[in-house]
């Protein structure tokens, strides 16, 4: 930075985030713009709120990008899927569609999507299931809960992750 330039308090994605999660994973820097911040959170508190379009990794917060209000009519549903049927590397705040397919393997049927660009609230690869299952946490509309806990209960599950420039605000 140039003497005499004058320098604010921005904040910027250390990690992508996707619509529907958490404001989370931010860092503060200190930056010369010369008056172009105006669109960026400023200041020394950190934003919160919710991600209401994708953010880049190591893109400045822009104000429009972020909602304080939850996000309405969801609800957080657990499924339990393979270790090989989500993507490595999948996280918190990470968006993904959800496949079923039947569990027969011989079964001519193509996998249905179930689901598109759900948001995961956690993925508890710590915890088990009794035939090596981890648990994946979605937050779901409540009008979509109905149709993916009978794919859950009728299918083999696939967690397909949406890149963060697939993604479209909802």
């Amino acid at each position: 930075m140039a003497t005499g330039e004058e320098t604010v308090t921005l904040w910027r994605a250390s990690t992508e985030l996707a619509v529907g999660s958490p404001l989370t994973g931010v860092e503060a820097v200190v930056v010369a713009l010369n008056g172009a911040q105006e669109p960026y959170f400023q200041g020394l508190r950190q934003p919160f709120g919710t991600v209401v379009r994708p953010i880049g990794a190591g893109e400045f917060i822009p104000s429009e990008a972020i909602s304080s209000l939850p996000p309405v009519d969801s609800r957080v549903v657990t499924v339990s899927v393979d270790p090989l049927h989500v993507a490595i590397g999948l996280q918190s705040g990470d968006q993904v569609d959800v496949w079923a397919s039947s569990p027969d393997s011989g079964s001519a049927m193509p996998p249905v999507l179930v689901l598109s660009g759900l948001t995961v609230r956690e993925v508890a690869n710590d915890v088990v299931g009794t035939g090596g299952e981890i648990g994946v946490v979605l937050l779901v509309p409540v009008s979509q809960v109905s149709g993916l806990v009978q794919a859950i209960r009728t299918g083999v599950i696939d967690l397909v992750k949406v890149p963060v420039e697939s993604q479209v605000s909802k």
